[in-house]
């Protein structure tokens, strides 16, 4: 209320100067062109004058405003289209979730039209277009992926081999992969997607070969995973040389390529229970006896399981007497084992030794009543011709 009175009184004390000043001396102002002539007084001018600026300022700002606000409709417009897109690549991608294949291809080719994320709207699309089984529509998104932005021809090839793989083409997402791999050697996702197309194919050799690279990046498949994958490929490696060529000939030829596949394999590879067991059992049913014993002793110490300890305790080394020295040399570090006790008293029957055998059966069954250790107690008291132990012992073994 302060600032209008103050407002009004300074309008006042303006006029009042300027009815002053005019009442003083109007002035005379001339203005003279060829046959014309403006006579005018000063003041008046002056007032003129001002007016004159002002509708220029005035007119100015209006064809400034026009012009703005042009600019403003189309960014207004670009806006809402970008609004637009963005929804419905929302529902797009809805859609495709809830597995409408139709409505999501309609929806994300609209959006990638609408100028709003192309790339992702027609990778969708692609996806869209293989799940209801239109694989010519797919292979066409694709290509307008990789047209619509630049430099995503990578992001594009790899949606491609997870559609391949989907169809069951593994052949062909490996081609894409390896000229995608020549391309980027340091891609740790490409990296990724080869392990997986090669475990599709079965193609065994060919991890073994990328193995060395992966263990270089150490973070690109956790530890466990990357053991469990290592130890798949011994395993399937050995599996395929065991079934190549059997014959009675050709199972120590076999044998050997065997031991290749397994000495070739990293040490903790090596020393996995289920690699271990897998190279025994396969040693055994080559008629290679001599050689498992060897490669449970030697692998023993490192790793010990019951699984392993029970297979030393069936096989037939070349030296039993080796064989039985050296599971006793175990015993003074795990006395209280029943299944090296069981191993021991097997050993021991094998040798002839029936007294020993017994001894080391018995203490076995003192620990644990394991119904292996029972049966080879009436196996051995059997031989001897105690049936009534026997019987007693195999009764167990049915519990």
């Amino acid at each position: 209320m302060k600032k209008l009175v103050i407002l009004i009184v300074g309008f006042l004390l303006v006029g009042l100067l300027f009815g002053y000043l005019v009442s003083l001396d109007s002035g005379y102002v001339l203005f003279s062109w060829a046959s014309y002539t403006l006579e005018t007084s000063f003041w008046f001018f002056n007032i003129m004058l001002a007016a004159f600026f002002i509708t220029a300022y005035l007119t100015l700002r209006f064809v400034l405003l026009l012009v703005g606000s042009d600019w403003r409709i189309n960014e207004w417009r670009k806006q809402r289209r970008s609004i637009r897109g963005q929804r419905q690549t929302t529902r797009g991608f809805l859609s495709l979730a809830q597995g409408q294949w139709r409505t999501a291809e309609r929806q994300l080719t609209q959006a990638a039209a609408l100028g709003d994320n192309p790339l992702i709207n027609y990778l969708g699309a692609a996806r869209a277009a293989y799940e209801k089984g239109d694989a010519d529509k797919s292979d066409h998104w694709l290509k307008e992926a990789a047209q619509s932005t630049k430099g995503a021809e990578l992001a594009v090839a790899i949606t491609q081999i997870q559609l391949l793989l989907s169809r069951g083409q593994a052949e062909q997402a490996l081609a894409v992969v390896l000229r995608l791999r020549k391309q980027h050697p340091k891609h740790k996702h490409l990296l990724k997607m080869q392990i997986k197309v090669l475990r599709e194919l079965e193609d065994w050799v060919g991890l073994k070969d990328l193995l060395p690279t992966v263990r270089k990046l150490a973070k690109l498949i956790p530890q466990d995973k990357l053991k469990e994958l290592e130890e798949k490929v011994v395993i399937q490696l050995m599996q395929r040389a065991a079934k190549s060529h059997r014959s009675a000939t050709a199972s120590a030829g076999q044998a050997e390529l065997i031991k290749e596949i397994y000495d070739d394999a990293p040490r903790a590879v090596r020393l996995s229970v289920d690699v271990l067991s897998y190279y025994v059992d396969l040693l055994i049913s080559l008629n290679q006896p001599g050689k498992a014993e060897q490669a449970l002793r030697e692998s023993l110490p490192s790793v010990w399981h019951d699984n392993l300890i029970c297979a030393y305790g069936r096989v037939k080394g070349n030296d039993l007497q080796r064989q039985l020295l050296f599971a006793e040399q175990q015993l003074q570090e795990r006395t209280n084992d029943p299944m090296l006790l069981l191993a021991l008293g097997r050993i021991a029957n094998r040798m002839g030794n029936t007294e020993k055998a017994q001894e080391y059966l018995e203490a076995a069954s003192k620990i644990k009543a394991l119904p292996e250790v029972h049966a080879e107690l009436g196996d051995l008291l059997t031989q001897q011709g105690e049936f009534e132990r026997a019987c007693e012992h195999f009764n167990k073994a049915l519990v």
